[in-house]
């Protein structure tokens, strides 16, 4: 019984010593006894007046879209244009088949010139009082009946004529001729792409920060990942029933042409920031077990590492903003952070 009491013992106390031991390991490393201390890289914080940027998704589309159609019913004779071609404002895209009404305003020009001889024949015999005027209303009203007759059908011979109400590209062609035309059908799209806007779908919690007149870059992954620059012009105020989104869009200049209506892209649009602000790298921000934020800091003097509580705001593109716990020129720790406690030696590298 006394051996198995002593064997207890020796045991309890050779327990207690390696615990000691590696306790003072442990202090050794995070304490100040230790000859160099755990390796961190320092980044020395600035302040600048910088902006926020939000990445979308958007489409390409066309700055203007004219829908052309006949005013009249007939059959195609003439398509002058094709998908893609640059017409200017006048030409002349399209015709029907006019003949039919060719014949009407020749019938209509033959009863004018027949009114007006009846006109003219009657019109002194009215004077000198031999003429009724009841009779003499009938034929001045049917005079101006068959002028107007002629109008209208030279109206509708023109009409058989379609032009280009302004300079663009020829987006679709909905006709060959043959085709019977049905008037206010489309027959052709006409399109401006001089300057092209990007349809962008925000979230419904991310619209109150968009604002008409805000930077955006770009980038078309069709052209090689391209740059282009524009402003944000219009934000909707309805939204999208499904995906809770509202259409932001941002206009670009265009003018070889390159964006084509269609094409995805990716769109960074900017958010000024007032007055300066301090933004870290994500990877130095620690939670503790109360979901409190934190990061280290070195003191150069002292080569320890202080716990330092912030109060994040807004993720950017190259890290996060703080709100409030960093100051200009504190020495943030970037790396080696997981391994520190309030008040470690450190040792600073570059």
């Amino acid at each position: 019984m006394i051996a198995k009491m002593k064997h207890v013992r020796i045991s309890l106390l050779l327990i207690t010593t390696v615990l000691a031991g590696c306790n003072s390991n442990v202090k050794n490393t995070v304490g100040e006894k230790g000859k160099e201390g755990i390796k961190v890289a320092i980044q020395k914080i600035e302040a600048d007046a910088g902006s926020q940027e939000e990445s979308y998704i958007g489409t390409v589309e066309e700055s203007v879209s004219i829908p052309l159609s006949f005013l009249i019913p007939g059959t195609a004779d003439q398509v002058k244009v094709e998908e893609g071609q640059s017409v200017v404002k006048g030409q002349l895209l399209a015709a029907l088949d006019n003949e039919s009404y060719e014949n009407a305003y020749q019938m209509a020009l033959a009863k004018e010139q027949q009114a007006q001889d009846a006109y003219d024949r009657l019109e002194p015999v009215y004077r000198k009082g031999s003429l009724p005027e009841v009779k003499f209303v009938e034929v001045k009203t049917g005079l101006a009946q068959a002028h107007a007759a002629a109008l209208l059908a030279k109206g509708k011979v023109t009409d058989c004529l379609l032009y280009a109400p302004t300079s663009g590209v020829i987006g679709r062609k909905m006709i060959e001729p043959g085709m019977n035309i049905i008037p206010g059908n489309p027959a052709l799209q006409l399109v401006k792409i001089s300057t092209v806007k990007v349809k962008v779908p925000v979230p419904e919690n991310e619209i109150a920060g968009i604002s008409k007149r805000m930077d955006a870059v770009v980038k078309v992954s069709a052209l090689g990942e391209q740059q282009f620059k524009g402003q944000v012009t219009e934000i909707g105020v309805i939204s999208n029933p499904l995906s809770h989104t509202y259409a932001v869009k941002v206009e670009l200049d265009n003018p070889d042409k390159v964006l084509k209506p269609g094409m995805i892209c990716s769109v960074n649009i900017s958010n000024p920031v007032l007055g300066s602000r301090i933004v870290i790298p994500l990877s130095a921000v620690q939670t503790d077990g109360n979901g409190k934020r934190f990061v280290f800091i070195a003191d150069a003097k002292s080569k320890k590492a202080r716990k330092e509580y912030i109060e994040t705001g807004a993720l950017v593109t190259n890290g996060v903003t703080i709100n409030k716990g960093l100051s200009n020129g504190d020495l943030l720790i970037t790396e080696g952070s997981q391994k520190l406690e309030d008040n470690s030696i450190i040792q600073m590298i570059k």
